[in-house]
């Protein structure tokens, strides 16, 4: 319903937590209405939890973690279990077990919000939305957060048989705009779970994992920050359309000949979906991707509630 208003949720892995606290004060405690729930990743759970209207029991998952192996635990092999044929380093049992607990599909389609999960077919490459309709949504949740290499994917047989393999949407798409705008929100708040990069002092990293990981920090930081790029660039260019009318009434150029003049920027237009986009993101890195260190987590969750205060002014104008 064009209108509502929209929240989209990148990945980060363990980072999510500064996004369980952006949701926590905007929900919870400032009463902001969230009616679409977009997420890729870690911003998966939380983007099921605002579809079930459950916010503080998002918060209760993350505040219980109390080590890595409450998601994950590494296979005996680790890297070299490749040579036997392992699909991942890591064993995510812990991680699917609490998404079962969390995942509540009868409050889920009584909400009324709507829910976009995305996920990639990893034979065919091809990115697709879950939405809250689809039975065993905890799996597909699970599906989102399947890094390719560190977890293992979820499996799935097509009608016709075929087994399909399906894993992390922020292979394709880190920061799901497209799916929020889809529905003609009035506004989509995006909550990213790093910070914009910045330059900063040369570090190392030990090993493949370290390696691997902070590759694909690097990779996910570019690929959401190009999304946003392109997203931001629309909006402008209404911005401009709007002061040239401005510009052509004051100069005595109204109506009709307005609107000709207006023409050819309006057919391009007409071509994107645009929306008011308000970006929240932290202005430091707490943790790592894989790191589910309690402290650090608890540090994110209150660096998100401060940047909602810090945003709030021009959050506001979306609510209305």
């Amino acid at each position: 319903m064009p209108g509502e208003l929209a929240v989209v949720l990148s990945g980060g892995g363990a980072k999510g937590a500064f996004q369980v606290g952006v949701l926590d004060e905007l929900i919870v405690n400032r009463g902001v209405k969230i009616d679409i729930a977009v997420g890729t990743s870690t911003g998966a759970i939380q983007a099921l939890a605002v579809a079930q209207d459950d916010v503080p029991k998002l918060v209760e998952f993350w505040s219980a973690l109390r080590r890595n192996s409450d998601i994950f635990v590494r296979k005996p092999l680790g890297p070299a279990g490749a040579i036997f044929g392992a699909d991942s380093l890591y064993e995510a049992k812990g991680l699917r077990r609490l998404l079962k607990r969390a995942a509540d599909e009868p409050r889920l389609r009584a909400t009324g919000k709507k829910l976009r999960l995305g996920v990639v077919n990893l034979g065919t490459g091809a990115f697709r939305t879950i939405d809250e309709s689809v039975p065993g949504i905890h799996n597909w949740v699970y599906a989102s957060c399947a890094m390719p290499v560190f977890f293992e994917p979820l499996l799935t047989r097509a009608a016709d048989g075929t087994e399909e393999q399906w894993v992390d949407g922020g292979v394709r798409d880190v920061t799901p705009l497209d799916a929020a705008l889809e529905f003609n929100p009035r506004g989509v708040i995006v909550i990213r779970t790093g910070p914009p990069p910045r330059p900063g002092q040369a570090r190392t990293y030990p090993d493949l994992v370290q390696i691997g990981l902070r590759a694909v920090e690097i990779l996910q930081s570019e690929v959401s920050a190009n999304d946003l790029a392109n997203a931001t660039l629309i909006n402008d260019l209404i911005a401009a359309r709007e002061a040239q009318f401005r510009e052509l009434q004051r100069i005595g150029v109204a109506g009709p000949g307005a609107l000709a003049v207006l023409r050819p920027l309006d057919l391009q237009i007409a071509r994107y979906r645009f929306a008011p986009i308000r970006v929240i993101e932290p202005e430091t890195e707490v943790s790592g991707t894989l790191e589910f260190d309690p402290a650090k987590i608890q540090a994110g969750i209150a660096a998100g509630r401060r940047a909602v205060e810090q945003h709030w002014e021009s959050i506001e104008p979306l609510l209305s």
